[in-house]
């Protein structure tokens, strides 16, 4: 695993590559209330770097937003929703420059004072729902005691207000530009053949670091290491 360092303006953003032909794009830190990830991810591509495919791991996609520990970025932008071709954010830059992957998985958090774990799986192939990783990866999460979300994601009205079965909302992306999900990453780089598929997992912000990176871990091996 290489580290590659791009300067924008005055943002530095490292991220880290593995392979000549990377399939696997891994993101944390998009918002800055999602930061209580960013060490669970770490320590997953640590551990599990030898066992993966070949990837590309941005560890924080935007800095500026982790830096003001808010949702929005310090131009008042919520990256994740904001993100469209002529996005003036710089810390978009590192993610626009990438080539086109398999898979993308973008981990997030639910900083609701009951949230329960969900996952968004979006774009082009296979849903995980009736797959034997994703049953046994729901039962790791139930032995952890990790509640599952069963309703709507919309709280406060900040999220796309998809409805999830016992944690789980399977879709194609709405890509058009005036979409509310095409300001996310995910319907930008879909839109732009920059990513197949997407897998948005939301961890309970409000559990331990701990239970953060048990989940992590457990998404990790069962979802993204090679066969």
């Amino acid at each position: 695993m290489q580290q590659v360092v791009k300067t924008l303006d005055q943002t530095r953003i490292p991220y880290f590559v593995k392979g000549e032909s990377p399939t696997l794009l891994i993101h944390a830190g998009t918002h800055g209330d999602d930061r209580g990830v960013i060490d669970s991810v770490r320590l997953a591509v640590e551990k599990y770097e030898d066992r993966l495919p070949d990837f590309v791991y941005v560890p924080e996609v935007s800095p500026a937003v982790k830096t003001r520990r808010k949702r929005n970025d310090r131009g008042w932008v919520n990256l994740n929703r904001g993100f469209s071709d002529d996005s003036p954010i710089k810390e978009a830059e590192i993610v626009k420059d990438c080539a086109s992957f398999d898979l993308c998985v973008a981990f997030h958090e639910d900083i609701g004072l009951n949230a329960k774990f969900y996952m968004y799986d979006g774009g082009v192939g296979f849903s995980l729902e009736e797959k034997d990783s994703w049953m046994k990866f729901r039962e790791g999460l139930e032995v952890l005691g990790v509640g599952l979300l069963s309703g709507a994601d919309d709280q406060d009205g900040s999220t796309p207000n998809y409805t999830f079965n016992e944690d789980y909302h399977y879709h194609y992306w709405n890509v058009s530009v005036g979409s509310h999900e095409g300001g996310s990453f995910d319907a930008w780089a879909s839109r732009n053949r920059v990513i197949q598929k997407a897998l948005i997992p939301e961890v309970p912000g409000h559990l331990s670091q701990e239970s953060k990176n048990k989940i992590v871990d457990l998404f990790f091996r069962y979802f993204l290491l090679k066969a």
